[in-house]
Protein backbone atom coordinates (compact mmCIF):
# COMPACT_ATOMS: atom_id res chain seq x y z
CA UNK A 1 0.00 0.00 0.00
CA UNK A 2 2.81 2.37 0.79
CA UNK A 3 4.75 2.02 -2.65
CA UNK A 4 1.27 2.83 -4.46
CA UNK A 5 0.81 5.59 -2.25
CA UNK A 6 3.91 7.23 -3.11
CA UNK A 7 3.98 6.36 -6.50
CA UNK A 8 0.39 8.33 -6.53
CA UNK A 9 2.34 11.45 -5.01
CA UNK A 10 5.43 10.86 -7.31
CA UNK A 11 3.62 13.42 -9.87
CA UNK A 12 2.51 15.37 -7.17
CA UNK A 13 0.96 16.41 -3.84
CA UNK A 14 -2.40 16.20 -3.34
CA UNK A 15 -5.53 16.11 -0.40
CA UNK A 16 -7.20 13.16 0.71
CA UNK A 17 -9.81 13.09 -1.72
CA UNK A 18 -7.26 13.47 -4.48
CA UNK A 19 -5.62 10.02 -2.82
CA UNK A 20 -8.25 7.85 -2.57
CA UNK A 21 -9.96 8.92 -6.29
CA UNK A 22 -6.16 8.03 -7.62
CA UNK A 23 -7.13 4.86 -5.67
CA UNK A 24 -10.28 3.51 -6.53
CA UNK A 25 -8.97 4.33 -10.35
CA UNK A 26 -6.35 2.02 -9.89
CA UNK A 27 -8.71 -0.66 -8.17
CA UNK A 28 -7.70 -0.13 -4.41
CA UNK A 29 -10.84 0.33 -2.13
CA UNK A 30 -10.35 1.84 0.83
CA UNK A 31 -12.53 4.19 3.51
CA UNK A 32 -11.50 7.38 3.66
CA UNK A 33 -11.07 7.30 7.17
CA UNK A 34 -8.78 4.12 6.69
CA UNK A 35 -6.85 6.32 4.47
CA UNK A 36 -6.45 9.48 6.44
CA UNK A 37 -5.03 7.03 9.69
CA UNK A 38 -2.90 5.07 6.94
CA UNK A 39 -1.49 8.61 5.58
CA UNK A 40 -0.79 10.35 9.24
CA UNK A 41 0.67 7.50 10.55
CA UNK A 42 3.37 7.68 6.73
CA UNK A 43 3.61 11.51 7.27
CA UNK A 44 4.28 10.32 11.65
CA UNK A 45 6.65 8.33 10.24
CA UNK A 46 9.16 10.98 8.45
CA UNK A 47 7.61 9.37 4.91
CA UNK A 48 5.19 11.48 4.08
CA UNK A 49 4.84 15.51 4.48
CA UNK A 50 1.45 16.64 5.78
CA UNK A 51 0.25 20.64 5.10
CA UNK A 52 -3.01 22.14 6.13
CA UNK A 53 -4.15 24.04 2.76
CA UNK A 54 -7.56 25.10 4.02
CA UNK A 55 -9.85 23.00 3.60
CA UNK A 56 -7.95 19.96 3.04
CA UNK A 57 -4.97 18.45 3.92
CA UNK A 58 -2.14 17.73 1.40
CA UNK A 59 0.12 15.10 1.70
CA UNK A 60 3.79 14.87 -0.15
CA UNK A 61 6.85 12.89 -0.34
CA UNK A 62 9.29 13.33 2.27
CA UNK A 63 13.12 13.62 0.87
CA UNK A 64 13.76 12.87 4.53
CA UNK A 65 12.58 9.43 3.91
CA UNK A 66 14.40 8.48 1.45
CA UNK A 67 17.71 6.79 1.91
CA UNK A 68 21.69 8.04 0.56
CA UNK A 69 22.87 6.68 -2.37
CA UNK A 70 25.22 5.18 0.10
CA UNK A 71 23.24 3.47 2.20
CA UNK A 72 21.54 2.20 -1.23
CA UNK A 73 24.53 0.77 -2.33
CA UNK A 74 25.10 -0.92 1.21
CA UNK A 75 22.09 -2.83 0.96
CA UNK A 76 22.35 -3.53 -2.37
CA UNK A 77 25.44 -5.49 -1.77
CA UNK A 78 24.60 -7.04 1.76
CA UNK A 79 21.75 -8.64 -0.57
CA UNK A 80 24.22 -9.79 -3.16
CA UNK A 81 27.15 -11.19 -1.20
CA UNK A 82 27.14 -13.18 2.41
CA UNK A 83 30.76 -12.06 4.00
CA UNK A 84 31.68 -8.64 5.29
CA UNK A 85 34.74 -8.49 3.41
CA UNK A 86 33.10 -9.67 -0.01
CA UNK A 87 30.51 -6.94 0.83
CA UNK A 88 32.92 -4.10 1.39
CA UNK A 89 35.44 -5.17 -1.78
CA UNK A 90 31.96 -5.22 -3.48
CA UNK A 91 31.01 -2.03 -2.51
CA UNK A 92 34.34 0.01 -3.29
CA UNK A 93 34.46 -2.00 -6.57
CA UNK A 94 30.80 -0.61 -7.50
CA UNK A 95 31.76 2.95 -6.55
CA UNK A 96 35.37 2.55 -8.38
CA UNK A 97 33.71 1.89 -11.36
CA UNK A 98 31.15 4.43 -10.67
CA UNK A 99 33.82 7.51 -10.13
CA UNK A 100 36.66 5.89 -11.92
CA UNK A 101 39.12 6.29 -9.46
CA UNK A 102 40.76 4.67 -5.94
CA UNK A 103 38.16 4.11 -3.02
CA UNK A 104 38.55 5.11 0.22
CA UNK A 105 38.07 3.11 3.51
CA UNK A 106 35.56 5.98 4.94
CA UNK A 107 33.07 5.99 1.63
CA UNK A 108 32.71 2.50 1.93
CA UNK A 109 31.97 2.91 6.01
CA UNK A 110 29.48 5.53 4.47
CA UNK A 111 27.44 2.74 2.75
CA UNK A 112 27.26 1.16 6.26
CA UNK A 113 29.80 -1.70 5.63
CA UNK A 114 32.15 -3.15 7.60
CA UNK A 115 35.37 -5.24 6.48
CA UNK A 116 38.50 -5.16 4.55
CA UNK A 117 38.40 -4.45 0.91
CA UNK A 118 40.39 -7.18 -1.11
CA UNK A 119 42.75 -5.14 -3.12
CA UNK A 120 45.84 -3.24 -3.88
CA UNK A 121 46.88 0.10 -1.91
CA UNK A 122 46.33 3.21 -4.55
CA UNK A 123 49.54 4.91 -5.41
CA UNK A 124 50.71 8.62 -4.38
CA UNK A 125 49.17 10.08 -7.57
CA UNK A 126 45.98 8.03 -7.10
CA UNK A 127 45.65 8.76 -3.69
CA UNK A 128 46.41 12.60 -4.25
CA UNK A 129 43.63 12.53 -7.61
CA UNK A 130 41.03 10.42 -5.41
CA UNK A 131 41.86 13.34 -2.22
CA UNK A 132 41.27 16.32 -4.85
CA UNK A 133 37.84 14.95 -5.81
CA UNK A 134 36.25 14.73 -2.33
CA UNK A 135 38.11 17.48 -1.08
CA UNK A 136 36.32 19.86 -3.70
CA UNK A 137 32.85 17.80 -2.72
CA UNK A 138 33.39 19.20 1.00
CA UNK A 139 34.68 16.01 2.74
CA UNK A 140 38.14 15.95 4.76
CA UNK A 141 39.63 12.94 4.23
CA UNK A 142 42.38 11.64 6.85
CA UNK A 143 45.82 11.35 6.06
CA UNK A 144 45.47 8.14 7.60
CA UNK A 145 43.39 6.78 5.05
CA UNK A 146 44.89 5.18 2.24
CA UNK A 147 42.61 4.37 -0.84
CA UNK A 148 42.21 1.04 -2.10
CA UNK A 149 41.79 -0.13 -5.93
CA UNK A 150 40.39 -3.59 -6.37
CA UNK A 151 41.30 -5.46 -9.41
CA UNK A 152 39.41 -8.99 -9.01
CA UNK A 153 37.10 -8.28 -11.80
CA UNK A 154 33.84 -7.95 -9.91
CA UNK A 155 31.30 -6.81 -12.64
CA UNK A 156 28.38 -9.28 -12.75
CA UNK A 157 27.62 -8.21 -8.89
CA UNK A 158 28.09 -5.11 -10.21
CA UNK A 159 25.25 -5.57 -12.44
CA UNK A 160 23.11 -6.76 -9.41
CA UNK A 161 24.05 -4.07 -7.28
CA UNK A 162 22.88 -1.59 -9.76
CA UNK A 163 20.00 -3.06 -10.84
CA UNK A 164 18.68 -3.68 -7.33
CA UNK A 165 19.41 0.30 -6.20
CA UNK A 166 16.97 1.01 -9.26
CA UNK A 167 14.34 -1.15 -8.23
CA UNK A 168 14.48 0.06 -4.67
CA UNK A 169 15.07 3.73 -5.31
CA UNK A 170 12.66 4.13 -7.70
CA UNK A 171 9.84 1.69 -6.26
CA UNK A 172 9.62 -0.89 -9.29
CA UNK A 173 9.22 -4.13 -7.18
CA UNK A 174 6.00 -4.81 -8.38
CA UNK A 175 7.40 -5.59 -11.91
CA UNK A 176 10.30 -7.91 -11.12
CA UNK A 177 8.97 -11.13 -11.44
CA UNK A 178 8.67 -13.12 -8.01
CA UNK A 179 9.36 -16.48 -8.68
CA UNK A 180 11.55 -18.64 -11.41
CA UNK A 181 9.55 -21.49 -13.32
CA UNK A 182 12.36 -24.58 -12.84
CA UNK A 183 12.07 -27.19 -15.52
CA UNK A 184 13.09 -30.82 -15.03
Amino acid sequence: MKEIIIEVLRKDAASISGISRELEARGVKLHRLELTGYLKALAGMGVLNAKDIKPAKVFSISLAGQKSFHELLGDACVATVASTDERATLAAFCLQMMFKRAIFDMEVRRCGLEGAIAGRKATAEERSDAKSVLVRQGYKVPNSDIPTVVEKDLGPEFNRVIIHILVERFGLNAFVKETTQMRL
